[in-house]
């Protein structure tokens, strides 16, 4: 009994041997293109874009990834992410800077509402060239990207220095153009100032010069008053002096000629002194008789 039980466990697990061997399962991960679009040649204080671009995309629910940047050459300033994702609310994007192996690092994320399917940039980071290189210091990786059932996608990245740049070159182009009618505008307002001020400084010197004469004849008319009335009251005046001068004289002839000490008369300290002499003489005539009576 023992035997055939034996027999028949070795037949079940040979057949489901041979099953597998003859129908495998084969799981195939899908691929998503990753390409780098970088800026070189770039010299000091020059804006310039990292761009990370999608292709052969099976359709993504997850974006992660995280980009190594030299900080001697560049200084990051921000973002911008395709609108394709930006304008939908679903989405949340993230960017944080994060250092390893002692450099700074993005990691840009993306969590996605809906499947998310197109072949375009997804992201462009800026930076602020800080001195002269030749090619951009920077390096991609792959965190993790998973497709509408959150399963990891296959990644493959590549650099390429033109990649999307075309809506880069529309908007210089177009950011060309606007400086260009800034300049004209700017150019225009500055001939418009220019003749203003030619006009400004001809109507000047005019009223200038016209005020200046009507002054000069007003203040000769002034000048020539004030003399005439100064000879007059300087007439006047020498004539007031003379007569000021006469009474003086005849002043002088009428004044006391009696010595003075300082500003006390002579004659009323004697006086004074004569009076107090009869006080004390007879204050001590009336000491005397008393005294002799007692």
């Amino acid at each position: 009994m023992m035997k055939r039980v034996r027999k028949l466990l070795t037949g079940i697990f040979m057949a489901m041997v041979l099953c597998l061997c003859m129908s495998p399962m084969q799981v195939q991960a899908a691929n998503i293109n990753v390409t780098l679009g970088t800026t070189d040649n770039a010299k000091a204080g020059d804006t310039v874009t990292a761009r990370i671009v999608l292709s052969n995309n099976p359709g993504i629910s997850t974006f992660a990834m995280k980009l190594a940047y030299d900080s001697n050459y560049l200084t990051y300033t921000g973002a911008t992410w395709a609108n394709s994702v930006s304008s939908n609310s679903n989405n949340v994007q993230l960017i944080s800077e994060v250092t390893e192996n002692g450099g700074p690092v993005l990691n840009i994320s993306s969590i996605l509402g809906s499947t998310y399917s197109n072949n375009e940039t997804i992201v462009t980071l800026n930076f602020t060239v800080k001195q002269n290189y030749t090619t951009m210091p920077v390096t991609l990786a792959n965190r993790e990207i998973t497709d509408s059932s959150y399963a990891p996608v296959t990644t493959g990245i590549v650099v390429d220095a033109t990649a999307g740049q075309n809506n880069n070159s529309q908007n210089n182009s177009q950011s060309q153009s606007n400086s260009q009618s800034q300049s004209q505008s700017q150019s225009q307002s500055q001939s418009q100032s220019q003749n203003n001020s030619q006009n400004n400084s001809q109507n000047n010197s005019q009223n200038n010069s016209q005020n200046n004469s009507q002054n000069n004849s007003q203040n000769n008319s002034q000048n020539n008053n004030n003399s005439q009335s100064g000879n007059t009251d300087n007439n006047s005046e020498n004539s007031s002096n003379t007569n000021g001068n006469t009474n003086s004289n005849s002043d002088k002839e009428g004044l006391d000629k009696t010595p003075k000490t300082g500003a006390i008369d002579i004659r009323f300290l004697l006086g004074a002194a004569i009076v107090v002499f009869l006080v004390i003489a007879a204050g001590c005539i009336r000491f005397l008789g008393k005294k002799r009576v007692s």
